[in-house]
């Protein structure tokens, strides 16, 4: 009961509703009671009271969270725990940036989060990818946040089958990409279209948010697809397709679902299901039936017969 509790408290998390998140909280660490500290339990609910204390503007209540776990160190092999917590606590940091309060006990926090850095593993590319993007949000805390830093890590989830986190990394690259200059603004409104064809898609509201947010700051579009190139060979080009995504194209306008794409092109699932909200957000839809439809509208699949499934 306590794991299940703490799984619908991630959930309630990523879906932005902190009341339900802390309740559920309180429950995991209920049914827990106060004897287990085995690091698969406490290390995930540390993470998740950072997050809701931070969620809620209690700033103080999130440093002192992560001052427990830092003080107590992470014992050899729970970087899957880990990562997780210091990205949540490094990204509260650079979210709190400005006020007079905040900044005071910055230095600190963040020099104990890059200490906790050097005891955590990276044998697998997955947290490779994680202790680039815990650098990136500690350096985002600072002030210095660079588009070549977010690149390198949009570039890395790019290979992993990790849907959520991809669309927020190319939120922070596009925001640097903006800060960057006023030529960056192509690719960091398709960056923006991508991560909110994925946001809304999980339904992860405060990061389809966030995106909507520094979208309308910069006078972005998320709703339209992105200016066409001068008359290419073949129309898929000028929708900016790759070919894969030209694949998975052509058997969502034959009404195929996740599953069946992935069987007939060899892919997992959760990949067709990135391609498809990839696909959405470069044709500038918010469904398949719009998907399919803009492909008959092209004829870009004349062999097909295409069917024109029900939206969603």
């Amino acid at each position: 009961r306590a794991f299940h509790a703490r799984i619908r408290a991630e959930l309630a998390l990523a879906r932005g509703e902190l009341p339900e998140a802390a309740e559920q909280l309180a429950d995991a660490r209920a049914h827990f009671g106060t004897h287990d500290f085995a690091p698969q339990h406490a290390l995930p609910l540390a993470r998740i009271a950072i997050a809701v204390a931070a969620g809620e503007g209690r700033l103080l209540d999130a440093r002192a969270e992560l001052g427990h776990v830092l003080e107590a160190g992470f014992p050899p092999g729970t970087q899957r725990y880990g990562w997780p917590l210091l990205l949540t606590a490094a990204t509260m940091e650079a979210r709190a940036v400005g006020p007079a309060a905040a900044d005071a006990g910055r230095p600190g926090i963040l020099d104990g989060i890059r200490r906790a850095t050097r005891t955590l593993a990276t044998s697998v590319p997955v947290w490779q990818a994680y202790e680039r993007w815990v650098r990136a949000e500690l350096l985002r805390a600072e002030g210095r946040s660079r588009p070549e830093d977010w690149a390198e890590i949009v570039a890395a989830f790019e290979t992993l089958e990790r849907p959520y986190e991809l669309a927020r990394v190319r939120c922070r690259l596009a925001e640097a990409l903006l800060l960057y200059g006023e030529d960056q603004r192509e690719p960091a409104t398709e960056l923006l279209r991508l991560a909110h064809a994925v946001a809304e898609h999980l339904g992860a509201r405060p990061l389809a948010d966030s995106v909507a947010l520094l979208a309308q700051r910069a006078r972005l579009s998320l709703n339209h697809a992105p200016q066409q190139r001068p008359a290419p060979a073949d129309p898929a080009e000028s929708l900016g397709l790759t070919s894969r995504e030209r694949d998975v194209l052509r058997l969502v306008s034959l009404g195929r679902t996740n599953r069946q794409i992935a069987e007939e092109l060899f892919i997992s699932p959760k990949t067709a299901s990135v391609h498809v909200s990839n696909i959405l957000g470069k044709l500038g839809v918010s469904g398949r039936g719009e998907a399919a439809a803009v492909a008959h509208r092209m004829d870009l699949f004349p062999q097909d017969t295409l069917a024109v499934p029900k939206a969603g």
